[in-house]
């Protein structure tokens, strides 16, 4: 089953956003197992202190929650502005 967590955040302020970028960085470049398929990191295109991060996965099973990874991006970020964390599964039907 394919799935992606979507955390955004709105940083209170550019140098919150400098870190987040920083942290995320970190993460990226993390070699840990149960790691996402992808990490994709979008800025919105006008508003600076904006970012959406995507973790895409695969899995056998449909995910009951929030991945571990999921919660502690949430978790880190979440005292920089304000923040949402949700799942979305792929549509089958759109095939």
């Amino acid at each position: 089953m394919k799935w992606v967590e979507i955390i955004t955040l709105r940083c209170l302020a550019r140098a919150e956003r400098e870190f987040a970028d920083e942290y995320l960085d970190l993460v990226r470049r993390q070699k840990r197992a149960g790691l996402p398929k992808s990490i994709d990191i979008y800025h919105h295109l006008v508003v600076e202190t904006d970012l959406s991060i995507h973790l895409h996965w695969e899995t056998e099973a449909r995910p009951s929650c929030e991945s571990f990874l999921g919660r502690e991006i949430s978790y880190t970020l979440r005292d920089l502005g304000l923040l949402n964390h949700s799942i979305w599964i792929e549509d089958w039907n759109s095939k």
